[in-house]
């Protein structure tokens, strides 16, 4: 077990959602006379503060509240700040140290699963420093022979380890050091082979994918007051699952419909993935975050929210925020945009547009980041993007007449003869009164109100289209644009092939 060198401390919202065992905790610690001691439990793999009490003369310490505490991974911190961690599981644990020797003082009075805790520490502290050596002196040598001899005593070693946990999780069934020693022991499967006997790598990995929980009961409250539960979790879904939203979605929900009946379970397991993808920075992950949203947080009509955990008022924006994004994810058709060029008077489609790509771009004449970005990318169109047949579709907000003469201007001033549209103020003002003037003959609603429906809350911003008009790419720099149209061009060549 990783002692950890920095302690998180904060406050942990929605505490005893659930009924606690009432325990006892008591520590005597040489060194902390008089001094408060705090009590911190582990949510995930961050610690939080859960008790506070004041050392008497003798060093003794007692955690006992009324409301209890949840099994779980705990560390007992005092001043500098140090702390050790131990297990609570059990209805009474005694422990005595020294302030000055946390660890090497420890002596465990009453608790089987801290003397067993502690015993696997100190073994694997052993093995670590054994390890390390040998690993020094394999990197030092040359020697084919001693090399071998090296690796073979890591190897021995490695064994020695997972032979030492094996017997631990036996020895205490049902307890929870048991859990936390048997969620780190790797699953043992044997290794597939091609019909030549060669290693079957691509068969490797899905077997390690399809046998990744094997270890872990996903049934167990307990493990998320365990840091090693959601490090799992965390490799799980950023690096053993590979980062396709489809993938990503299709694993979550079969992780997800694994949980057992617990609403903490349930709770940690759906907003740690739903918060990873709703602030991701990579291209198209906003898609598992709409998914998680309208699953498991958005109500369908006359239904209940299964996050119980959100206020009605967080849970109307997150929503609100879902249902905008669901129709802009990647692979979604783009909603078709007709608008007015600068005369008023000439309407373009863009999805008549000839050209195979458009790059569908959402601009202010008065946004000052626009007005630096703007000529750049006509550059990149002029010399790159145009003659790979790209388009770009540019939508400009001119809705009154400083805009549309601004507008105007900046096309005139940088030679912009890409194709210009914007919301200009005739069409705004009519449409205003009565939209229907526009509608079905000119236009769609979607087209007038296409802030709403792009839900362009900032400027500038891109949205690559394809061929079918579906949305392939957003927020792409020029680079990007010909990268991934080359790339998409490229699988349809080969798609295309008997």
């Amino acid at each position: 077990m990783h002692m950890r060198t920095a302690l998180l401390l904060a406050l942990l919202p929605f505490t005893g959602l659930l009924a606690q065992e009432q325990r006892r905790l008591e520590f005597r610690i040489a060194g902390t006379e008089k001094d408060t001691v705090y009590l911190a439990n582990y949510y995930g793999n961050k610690l939080y503060y859960a008790d506070t009490a004041v050392a008497d003369a003798r060093g003794e310490v007692t955690f006992a509240r009324p409301q209890g505490y949840k099994a779980g991974v705990y560390a007992v911190v005092v001043k500098g700040p140090k702390y050790f961690e131990l297990i609570v599981n059990e209805p009474h644990v005694r422990m005595r140290t020294s302030a000055a020797d946390l660890m090497g003082a420890m002596a465990v009075e009453k608790s089987q699963e801290n003397s067993l805790f502690f015993g696997y520490i100190r073994f694997l502290n052993g093995r670590k420093k054994l390890g390390d050596s040998l690993r020094t002196v394999l990197d030092g040598t040359d020697d084919p022979g001693r090399r071998s001899i090296l690796k073979g005593r890591l190897e021995e070693l490695d064994k020695e380890v997972r032979a030492h946990q094996a017997g631990l999780v036996a020895k205490a069934p049902g307890s929870l050091v048991a859990a936390i020693v048997r969620m780190s022991m790797p699953v043992e499967l044997d290794k597939p082979k091609l019909p030549d006997g060669r290693p079957d790598s691509i068969a490797a990995y899905y077997q390690y994918r399809s046998h990744y929980w094997d270890h872990v009961d996903l049934k167990d409250p307990r493990i998320i007051h365990t840091p090693v539960f959601q490090n799992k979790l965390d490799e799980y879904v950023g690096a053993v699952v590979p980062q396709i939203p489809d993938t990503i979605i299709k694993l979550a929900d079969e992780l997800i419909g694994r949980l057992g009946p617990d609403q903490d379970l349930f709770r940690f397991v759906v907003h740690n993935i739903t918060y990873k993808y709703e602030t991701s920075d990579i291209m198209g992950m906003d898609a598992v975050f709409v998914h998680m949203a309208l699953t498991y947080y958005c109500p369908r009509s006359g239904g209940d929210s299964k996050a119980f955990w959100m206020s009605e008022e967080k849970l109307k924006k997150l929503c609100e925020r879902a249902r905008k994004q669901a129709p802009l994810v990647i692979g979604a058709p783009s909603a078709e945009i007709i608008l007015p060029d600068t005369t008023e008077q000439v309407w373009k489609s863009m999805h008549k547009l000839p050209n195979d790509y458009v790059l569908l771009v959402f601009w202010d004449p008065h946004c000052g980041h626009c007005k630096k970005e703007l000529p750049g990318l006509y550059t990149s169109y002029r010399d790159t993007l145009r003659p790979m047949g790209i388009e770009v579709f540019s939508v400009a907000k001119a809705t009154d007449k400083k805009l549309f003469d601004d507008w105007k201007a900046f096309i005139r001033e940088h030679g912009m003869d890409w194709v210009n549209v914007g919301l200009t103020p005739t069409v705004y003002e009519e449409a205003r009164k009565d939209p229907y003037k526009y509608i079905p003959k000119l236009t769609t609603l979607q087209s007038l109100n296409y802030a709403d429906t792009y839900d362009v809350y900032a400027t500038p911003k891109f949205f690559l289209l394809g061929p079918d008009r579906r949305i392939v790419g957003k927020q792409l720099s020029p680079t990007q644009v010909a990268d991934l149209v080359k790339r998409l061009r490229e699988r349809d060549k080969e798609g295309s092939k008997p």
